[in-house]
């Protein structure tokens, strides 16, 4: 079946007028991963997608309009570690018959926990990003929720307009994590997953990384790559093909793998 699925997700991106080389060589076509998506539904039903990252799931969301026009013949779970937006999650979700949310954070141990850190509320109406002025206002700050504090504090610095110390902008939490398979197991209709899309501001690998080593093999992955340094950019795309996949910077900020 996967190499069926290969098939029908290459031919479906030249028949959108996509060559893989071309974006291989370095040019950027963003409508790649929903084209491989369309192509990869048409022969596959249910289509089995995993979020890990969901944030309130619509707002700068790749997958959104895909998930929302095809509601019928998906089943999704939607990982999301800040219980802060669980409830527009489950807003923006309360249309899809078949969803699933995990207020949970991926890990190599079940029952542990990792620390994040955000922006605390009481700074959001400091924010300047530059980006995101028609989103609702807990959706930029959210969005960089992490686990490296360092990145924050950068994030910050730029687009914080505050006299505080960075320090005192950014508020700890400790999350549990549950393991990949774990997820799937406690599913009520998902045996296997067409698509894992990842949105983790820099942990986007080691989720990808913790799913193959749980001996899942999703069809088509999609994550956000800017917070990832070169090298481990480098070593991603080794591992990546390794597994027998295809990897493809489609955009500046995203890689899409498939297999």
């Amino acid at each position: 079946m996967k190499s069926v699925i290969e098939s029908k997700v290459k031919s479906g991106l030249r028949r959108f007028g996509i060559d893989i080389s071309y974006v291989n060589n370095g040019h950027h076509n963003p409508e790649m991963c929903v084209d491989s998506l369309r192509g990869a539904i048409s022969i596959k039903k249910p289509f089995n997608i995993i979020q890990v990252g969901a944030n309130d799931g619509k707002y700068n969301d790749p997958i959104y309009d895909f998930v929302k026009d095809h509601k019928d013949t998906t089943n999704i779970i939607l990982v999301e570690p800040m219980e802060s937006v669980i409830p527009y999650l489950e807003e923006n979700y309360s249309y899809h018959p078949s969803s699933k949310i995990v207020n949970k954070a991926i890990g190599d141990q079940e029952l542990s926990s990792i620390r994040l850190y955000g922006v605390d509320q009481d700074y959001w109406g400091d924010i300047n990003a530059g980006y995101g002025e028609d989103w609702p206002d807990y959706r930029i700050p959210t969005g960089v929720t992490t686990t490296n504090k360092d990145q924050l504090l950068q994030w910050i610095s730029k687009n914080v307009r505050s006299d505080s110390n960075p320090e005192n902008i950014i508020e700890g939490f400790d999350v549990e994590t549950v393991r990949p398979d774990s997820v799937i197991d406690e599913s009520q209709n998902m045996n296997d997953v067409q698509l894992l899309q990842v949105d983790a501001e820099g942990m986007d690998d080691k989720i990808v990384y913790s799913f193959l080593e749980s001996d899942i093999h999703p069809n088509i992955i999609n994550i956000e790559s800017k917070h990832l340094s070169q090298t481990r950019q480098e070593k991603y795309d080794e591992k990546m093909k390794s597994e027998g996949y295809d990897v493809y910077s489609y955009t500046s900020s995203e890689k899409l793998a498939l297999k």
